[in-house]
Order: C-alpha cells, then structure tokens, then sequence
C-alpha cells in the first residue's frame, strides 16, 4: 500500500496571517519559503520517502484571492513551489497537480470558465453557455491558467500541469467499491448559498438545490462577488478585510448586519427616492428583503461552521453536510458511476478545524468517513484547541487517513504530529503513522516552529486589539 495523493486546503497563500506565507518584518513578501513551510516540507518529504510521488490536490483557498493582492498572492505560491519541486533537489509530488477552486479563489474557476469557453469558440463551437461545473472523476480538462504561468518561472519545472475541478473531484474504484470525493466545503455553509436562500424567502421552491449544476449556477455569481477577489480591490479591499474579521463575532456579525440594512433602505429612500415600505411579493416589503438578504449573509455567518469555536460542527452544519451528500452529491456519484459506492470518504476544509469521523448518510450502505483538513490561519487571538490543521492521505487502495500537523496549543504545550483515521479499519493510517514515526525528529522540528509562529501572531493580535480599543476610547473621549 502506498500514499497516491496528499491534499492540502486553507493554505491561504498570500495573506500576511497564513503561517505558510513568509513575510519580511517591513510587511513585504519575501524570496523562498517560509521556515514553517520548509520545515513541513521536510517532514513530508522524510515521511514520503521510498514510494512513488504523489499527487498534490490543492483543496481550496490555497491562494488568498479573497482578501490579499494577486502580486501578494503569486509571490508566496513560488514560496511554495521552491519547497515543494527545489531546484537541484527532489520533487516531493508529481508534477500534474489537481486544484479544487474554494470561495476565496473562485476567480481561478471563472478563468479556466473563460478559457474553456473561448476555445471552443476557436474551435468553431458555440456552447450554450459556461460549464456550470466539471465531472467528478477523471482527470479534469480545464487547467488552471494563473498558476502554470507562476510554474513558468521556474524552468526546471517545464511540462508541469495543473488542473482545474470545481466544485469536486474525486476517486472510484468499482472492484472494492470505494469512493473519495473531496470540496472545498464552502457550499456546506448557508452563506455561500445567499442567493438560493433569497429565491426560496421570495417563494420560489426549496432553499436547498437539488443538483450540483443548479448548486453553483445560482451562487458562483455571488461567491465572486463577495470574496474572490477582493485583494486587488483597493481601499475596498482593506473593507472587506475588517468585515471579514467582523464577522468572526456573532455580536459585532449582527450590529453590521444591522448597520447594513439601515443604510441600504436609507440610501434608496433618501437618493432615489425609492420607499422601503414598498410591497413586493405575498406581502413582502423591500425592506423585509433587503434585511433578509443581508441576515442571510454577513448576519448568519458567524453562527455557522467557522465561527462555532467551541465545537468543530454544530447540528445546522451536519444537517447541512446531509444535505450535501444525500442530494446534490449522491445525484451526481449516480450520474457517473455505474453503482453507488459501497464505502464512501468526502474530504472537505473551509471551517480551519480539523476533525475525522463517520456520519450516518441516507442513500449510503455504511456511514461516510469525513475528514476536514482544517487550515493554516489563524483566526482568533485566544487561541482554540478545535483550532488547527491536517494533510489528507488517500492510498493507492482509495483509504484516507488524516496527517494531523497541529492544534492550536494548550496550556503551552503542542500535540506532536500524528495521523488519526475515521474509526474504520485502516491500513492506509497504521502504515503512515510508522512513517510518521520515522520521521519523528523532522516532525518534531516542525511542531516546535509552527508553535513559535502561532504564538508569536496571537500575540500580534493581541496588540492590535488593544490599540485599536486605545484609539477607540481616545476618540469617544
């Protein structure tokens, strides 16, 4: 049994809190890699020692288009490139990569859209319209643009490829009946299902898409909208940035919400004289909508999946992977393959806490292993055990045991680096713990970093918190 793809989510590259991005102390990006991130190459490289490469699957959210500027965000991926693939020195991965587009780089999905539309029309088709969505399995044709072009500046790197999947991809295996799907997770949070929310609050069917097509037909407008590409969007950019930390608190999440709303329904009155009160559907007034809409999104958010720090899902989020898994995803694992999987494990990020267990699915003939990869952020400044960060490890036999690299620390103290399976039976997590084990000196180098980072950007949070309260009380006074 060997280790076939190693995925990798929330790696947040670009963004200045990313513990993977390596920043001078004057704020610029710097040349090479972080010393967290050369440490976790080590380590991996050291585990993996032996086998073939693997696949790299970049799960989502690996460039922090979202909130951070494209040059930001190009720089640091070469930070990534250099540990991964050196110069002179041994790929850690194969050099086909595949990329699950999350909500933070949408954008690279609506570019390889782009492209893939435009090269139909050079070949003399006009499509009815963009794909909506790629195949689950097989290898996907659409590549990613952005990143090969940051390949090309490496030259010892001519011929890598790297492609593009949204919003899954996935692995099956008709003779053991096994499946692996993986999702960014960002469609497992109502958020980022704003505008089917609203077609259901204005009557329209049920708030839940039934397929994947209709799932992204719907919100990808929205996601790009909100969070795709903020980082190049100037000072508003920077806004964006402080609504996202805003939204983190589910107290200053509904003052905004509030704050939102208040201005929208006065603006429309106040500039073009449009009346709030005015009845749209069933009774519905404009301002009962425009409250709707924006509760639905910047006013729920901090009571979902991310912002829930003491617990890694609450009952809203498991019954929202239910859904996921039971509707869209079964529809399409149908569509497909010949015969529902008989043992199925989806692989998800988004929340930035990691977690493995099994859920009882309808549709499914035994529970779903779930693994979370967790994410190399960090969000809050009191720091969270829940919080934290996994590889995912898929067996050339389609068995996922999760690489567990670190929690946030408690009591001072850091968890050493281990790997943790579902519950199942497992070979796949006994064979990569004793290679984990072997790796021990390497791992522990890298705990010991990853520990001093953390600290070192909590307490920078900490700072600025109490600055920003500083100047606050000044200013009230």
């Amino acid at each position: 049994m060997s280790i076939r793809h190693v995925i990798l989510s929330d790696l947040h590259l670009g963004a200045r809190d990313s513990l993977l991005t390596h920043v001078h102390g004057n704020g610029a990006i710097a040349d090479g890699p972080s010393e967290v991130l050369a440490a976790f190459a080590n380590g991996l490289r050291e585990t993996l020692a032996g086998q073939a490469k693997p696949q790299l699957v970049l799960l989502g959210d690996a460039l922090d288009l979202g909130l951070s500027p494209f040059g930001d965000v190009s720089r640091s991926f070469l930070q990534l490139l250099d540990a991964f693939y050196p110069v002179g020195g041994p790929d850690l991965f194969d050099r086909e990569i595949i990329y699950i587009a999350g909500n933070h780089d949408h954008h690279l999905w609506r570019m390889a859209q782009d492209h893939g539309f435009i090269s139909a029309l050079q070949n003399g088709a006009i499509p009815g319209d963009l794909d909506a969505v790629t195949n689950i399995f097989g290898t996907p044709s659409l590549h990613c643009r952005l990143v090969e072009s940051l390949i090309a500046h490496r030259p010892h790197l001519q011929g890598a490829s790297v492609r593009m999947a949204y919003p899954n991809w996935g692995l099956s295996d008709s003779a053991s009946g096994r499946a692996v799907v993986m999702h960014h997770g960002h469609y497992l949070d109502g958020m980022y299902r704003a505008l089917s929310n609203m077609r259901a609050f204005l009557g329209d069917g049920e708030p839940l898409p039934g397929t994947m097509r209709q799932l992204e037909q719907e919100n990808g407008p929205w996601i790009d909208f909100l969070w795709s590409d903020l980082g190049s969007a100037g000072d508003i950019g920077s806004e964006a940035g402080s609504l996202y930390e805003a939204m983190l608190s589910a107290g200053a999440s509904h003052d905004l919400a509030e704050s939102i709303a208040r201005r929208i329904t006065g603006g429309l009155h106040a500039k073009l004289g449009i009346n709030p009160a005015m009845p749209l559907k069933y009774g519905v007034t404009l301002d009962n909508m425009i409250r709707a809409a924006v509760d639905l999104t910047a006013g729920r958010a901090a009571e979902r999946q991310r912002y829930g720090y003491g617990q890694v899902l609450g009952e809203a989020e498991i019954d929202d992977l239910c859904w996921y898994l039971g509707t869209p995803l079964a529809r399409e694992l149908q569509n497909e393959l010949a015969a529902m999987p008989r043992e199925l494990s989806f692989i998800f990020g988004h929340t930035h806490k990691p977690f493995q267990d099994e859920l009882l699915v309808d549709g499914y003939e035994v529970p779903v292993g779930i693994f979370n990869t967790g994410g190399w952020v960090l969000d809050e400044p009191t720091l969270m055990p829940v919080q934290g960060c996994a590889a995912m490890l898929v067996s050339d036999e389609l068995e996922v045991a999760s690489l567990r690299l670190f929690n946030d620390p408690t009591d001072g103290e850091m968890v050493p680096v281990h790997v943790e399976g579902s519950g199942r039976l497992n070979c796949l997590a006994a064979t990569a713990a004793e290679a984990v084990e072997r790796a021990s000196t390497h791992w522990a180098d890298f705990s010991r970093i990853v520990h001093a980072r953390i600290v070192e950007e909590a307490d920078k949070r900490v700072r600025q918190m109490l600055d920003r309260s500083n100047t606050e009380r000044r200013e009230a006074a």
